[in-house]
């Protein structure tokens, strides 16, 4: 489209001649261009300014010519950012909008992606929903709905009021041709994976998404390429309408047709399959989480009947089959928004007061017949123990979401949660020192009986002791008693005795031989 069409279509914008504008700071930079704070000397009013790069001219066009349809609604009833004025500097296509506060993804940056509270998915479901009924009115696609083109209004006076922003791709739904390429491939929609035909149903899809991811504080499958999120797809919510695929122009792609009982079915690839077809590698960066996965992931049991419905509506943003995609106008009466809920900042309240007083959202009390509590001192060792465990269990579960319920005006600033979170833990702690307690109780009765043993051991080895000095002065006596008694044969006597009795241990009983010379020798 030429620019001199560009110019006839958004003839009915007509430039101011008359404002300047001061420049303050650069708020962010972009393909086709940067975004600048700016102060109207004539107002003294801080605007945003769109400017586009003279080498994308086309684009700023383009915006224009989408800004003039967009501009027949209201823009604070529709959430929609609020235009002001264009004009062009210097072959720069100029576009000023109201001043916002920051885009959700910079919120959720801010708080380190921790989720948020059912209560405040609610609020910002309600006006992007209400956007896309606007657009839808005027027969208008936005095409790039995420977290960066959604605006929080005015966090601290108006939390989590959005508007929806960028409308650089926003086209007439009849203008959409099948097969285009569009939206970021974290938000992009099956049918324009698929090569389906294309309408205003994309943002539904993108819009649902970006709830999941609010609600969960990460992408809720796998984004590493189209396979692989076409393949998480039909993990979560089977495989698409054979009648669905036949009309994909990009279904080869992903599928291949093989024949089954005589007939022709769309069987997804598999990893090994995809790689072989395309010749690039295939990663899983993330699992793929269930519906269930996602309603058990709010730790707050008292919310569960708001999460089941929204869970609920989740699943007709995120259908395959954009013909089965729930439209704007229904899903406001969905029953995630029509049933009867307590004001934002009660729930809020009631919320923390729960967390502060255990240090984790409460499990949902069922009623169950009750026995008769048993006396303190009645309960065992082990039923402690196991409610001990079962209670460390539950607070070490709960702490990731229990991050979620601290103040997001103020991140930075601590709150009950976070004191509840630090109780908890001092608990734990505790019961972990009263573990450690009772066991070096136990292995110091252990010890004492081993002293004892010991003592005991030590008896035995004394009396042995003392028995053997005592043997052992026996024997020294009888060493002494022998030594006087060498000493005595020492002498001429005792040598005669010793000979004695050295021939009386050699004959005790002397023959008549030896007695005659005896004999003899007395005669002499």
């Amino acid at each position: 489209m030429s620019d001199h069409k560009f110019e006839v279509e958004v003839n009915s914008l007509l430039p101011s001649d008359c404002a300047l504008y001061l420049v303050e700071k650069f708020l962010g930079e972009g393909t086709f261009g940067k975004v600048a704070k700016c102060r109207d000397l004539t107002t003294n009013q801080e605007v945003a300014i769109k400017i586009t790069k003279p080498s994308h001219r086309d684009s700023g066009l383009f915006e224009l010519n989408a800004l003039a349809e967009i501009t027949k609604l209201d823009a604070d009833k529709y959430c929609l950012i609020k235009f002001l004025d264009w004009f062009e500097y210097r072959s720069h296509i100029c576009i000023v909008y109201e001043m916002l506060d920051q885009s959700l993804h910079d919120f959720m940056n801010i708080r380190e992606h921790r989720p948020l509270l059912i209560h405040e998915i609610r609020t910002i479901a309600r006006e992007l929903l209400i956007s896309l009924k606007g657009l839808k009115e005027i027969n208008m696609a936005h095409r790039d709905i995420k977290p960066d083109n959604i605006m929080l209004v005015n966090q601290a006076s108006e939390p989590f009021r959005v508007k929806l922003i960028d409308f650089g791709l926003a086209i007439n739904p009849t203008d959409m041709e099948t097969g285009t390429f569009m939206q970021n491939l974290r938000y992009r929609a099956p049918e324009v994976i698929l090569g389906l035909p294309l309408d205003e149903r994309v943002d539904m899809w993108t819009v649902g998404y970006t709830l999941a991811w609010l609600y969960t504080g990460f992408h809720i499958h796998s984004v590493d390429s189209e396979y692989t999120v076409i393949r998480s797809l039909t993990m979560r919510q089977g495989m698409p309408d054979q009648k669905l695929l036949d009309n994909g122009l990009f279904t080869e792609r992903f599928f291949t047709l093989t024949e089954d009982e005589s007939t022709f079915v769309w069987k997804l690839d598999t990893p090994e399959e995809q790689i072989k077809k395309t010749g690039q590698e295939v990663k899983f960066s993330r699992c793929c989480l269930s519906y269930d996965d996602l309603k058990n992931f709010y730790q707050d049991k008292t919310k569960m009947r708001e999460v089941k419905m929204f869970i609920k509506l989740l699943r007709q943003m995120l259908e395959i089959d954009p013909n089965k995609r729930i439209t704007p106008e229904e899903a406001l009466k969905h029953s995630f928004f029509t049933m009867e809920q307590p004001s934002a900042d009660s729930e809020k309240s009631n919320s923390q007061e729960s967390t502060s007083k255990k240090g984790h959202p409460q499990p949902e009390k069922t009623t169950v017949p009750q026995e008769p509590a048993a006396a303190p001192q009645e309960k065992s060792r082990s039923e402690i123990k196991d409610d001990e465990g079962e209670k460390s269990n539950t607070q070490a579960g709960s702490r990731k979401r229990k991050r979620s319920v601290e103040q997001s005006q103020d991140p930075e600033q601590p709150s009950l949660t976070e004191k509840a979170v630090k109780k908890s833990r001092i608990e734990i702690k505790e019961d972990i020192i009263q573990q450690e307690a009772a066991k070096s109780t136990t292995q110091s009765g252990s010890r004492k009986r081993k002293r004892g043993v010991e003592q005991n051991q030590d008896h035995d080895h004394c009396l042995q002791r003392e028995s053997a000095v005592k043997k052992s002065r026996i024997e020294s006596k009888e060493d002494v008693l022998q030594q006087q008694e060498a000493a005595k044969s020492n002498s001429p006597a005792g040598s005669r005795k010793r000979k004695r009795s050295v021939e009386q241990s050699q004959d005790p009983e002397p023959s008549p031989q030896t007695e005659s010379p005896s004999k003899k020798r007395k005669t002499w």
